[in-house]
């Protein structure tokens, strides 16, 4: 089975909603992919409410998750690292992340911390748009 993993800040809201999106996606169509998710700053925080409430709204339950860290075990497990933002892309880089592992999801998604359950469901529509247009790479093909 192939790793994706999804990365951004704290690891509490869209990193979390892209692997649990992106794990149901790939069980319904049959992908041999494994999402997982970290932050660059993560700091083992419960997941956020609103990303609970977004998820459940598109069939996604009963989730326990605690936010952490990435790692370098994580980064040369996984055949791609999707990033959040460009500047998630470039602290990876930085660290000396292979750049070809690493691709942005979609043009990049706005952190929804601090914001209400509708910031939070719009971002997992872009989250899900991202995901989408990221399948159709070549890495799924």
């Amino acid at each position: 089975m192939k790793k994706i993993i999804f990365v951004c800040t704290g690891n509490t809201c869209r990193s979390p909603m892209a692997m649990f999106l992106f794990n149901k996606i790939a069980h319904e169509r049959g992908l041999n992919w494994e999402a997982d998710s970290a932050g660059l700053a993560a700091y083992g925080d419960p997941i956020n409410v609103n990303s609970v409430k977004a998820l459940a709204k598109i069939g996604i339950n009963n989730i326990d998750y605690t936010s952490k860290r990435l790692n370098f075990y994580m980064v040369d497990e996984a055949e791609l690292i999707v990033v959040m933002t460009s500047e998630h892309k470039n602290i990876l880089i930085a660290s000396g992340v292979d750049e070809q592992k690493i691709q942005l999801l979609g043009n990049g998604i706005p952190d929804p911390y601090g914001g209400d359950g509708e910031v939070y469901a719009l971002c997992l529509d872009d989250i899900a748009d991202g995901i989408e247009e990221l399948l159709k790479g070549d890495a799924f093909n």
